[in-house]
């Protein structure tokens, strides 16, 4: 019995020091800094869809939330490894736009966690002339 104790004791803390390293990791990741121009679409449609994005006003937020893990180097990904199909009418899980507008699903995106968050403010739940996208769509 005090063998599977040990043991079992053993693994717990295992694990806390495997997740502890894990958040120390997570927390290591240096992000871009603010004003970072997200404009992947620019120069493949005559609108223009670009936002500036302020990581220092998501640091409450764990990277992964949003961004998918690259496996290999253990840190998040752009949004534009994966999604490459940058027209803005793309559809389907390649659609670069639809990553950061889609609603209702497991993977946060852009628009549905601001309307969950800012629910009724359309400076910040918008499409033209909100925070997004202050200079229109156009």
């Amino acid at each position: 019995m005090k063998k599977v104790f040990i043991m079992s004791l053993l693994c717990v803390c295992f694990t806390a020091v495997l997740a502890f390293a894990q958040a120390e990791l997570v927390s290591a990741i240096d992000a871009p800094d603010d004003d970072l121009e997200i404009n992947v679409i620019e120069g493949n449609s005559k609108r223009n869809l670009g936002v500036t994005f302020n990581h220092s006003s998501h640091e409450d937020i764990d990277c992964f939330t949003c961004h998918h893990k690259n496996e290999v180097a253990d840190e998040p990904e752009s949004c534009a490894n994966c999604h490459t199909d940058v027209a803005p009418d793309a559809q389907g899980h390649k659609s670069y736009f639809r990553a950061m507008h889609v609603k209702g699903t497991e993977q946060a995106s852009c628009l549905s966690c601001h309307q969950e968050e800012f629910a009724g403010d359309k400076d910040l739940t918008g499409c033209a002339n909100s925070s997004c996208h202050p200079n229109g769509l156009y």
